[in-house]
């Protein structure tokens, strides 16, 4: 290996841990809405608390 190759597997790590930060950072953001805004937006909550899309966003697959 080369440092070419470990670099692009950091950078590839690096890129990986900024999006799931970013997924979970708008999930609780997310979690934090109202029913009501949910809804305005395409979501809704399930019965355990949990976001559902439905319509085009999420075909009613959890979020």
């Amino acid at each position: 290996m080369t440092f070419g190759y470990i670099g692009a597997a950091i950078g590839g790590l690096a890129m990986r841990s900024a999006a799931a930060f970013e997924h979970r950072r708008t999930l609780r953001q997310v979690s934090r809405l109202s029913d009501r805004r949910l809804r305005d937006i395409g979501l809704e909550r399930d019965w355990d608390g949990s976001i559902l899309g439905n319509g085009i966003l999420g075909n009613g697959r959890e979020i």
